[in-house]
């Protein structure tokens, strides 16, 4: 089964569909695209207790890991859809372009 990231139009909840709306707000400095539309959310999980993320870089030495990773823990606490807020870094598929949202490379391809 081939990997594929998650985007907005994967969440399968209207809480989930906030949690992605917020993390557009994340920007990657070095790209100039959120985290959502570059292919970075590798996971999510709402529970009744917590919002779970999956995450990665664009490449596992990237200087603004921990900057990225802290921007996307304080926007979902700022979201306060729930108590506890949990990001996991993993680099396993590695990162490529091809994670990129076709939407925002393409936006007539994505009609």
């Amino acid at each position: 089964m081939e990997f594929k990231p998650l985007y907005k139009q994967d969440a399968k909840s209207e809480e989930e569909m906030k949690v992605f709306e917020a993390l557009e707000g994340v920007i990657d400095p070095e790209i100039g695209f959120d985290v959502v539309n570059l292919g970075l959310i590798y996971g999510l999980e709402v529970t009744d207790q917590s919002v779970n993320v999956k995450m990665t870089m664009t490449f596992a030495g990237c200087p603004l890991m921990d900057y990225m990773v802290s921007q996307v823990r304080e926007v979902l606490k700022s979201l306060a859809i729930r108590p506890e807020v949990n990001v996991d870094l993993i680099f396993e598929p590695a990162w490529t372009p091809e994670f990129i949202n076709p939407a925002i490379m393409n936006p007539e391809a994505a009609k």
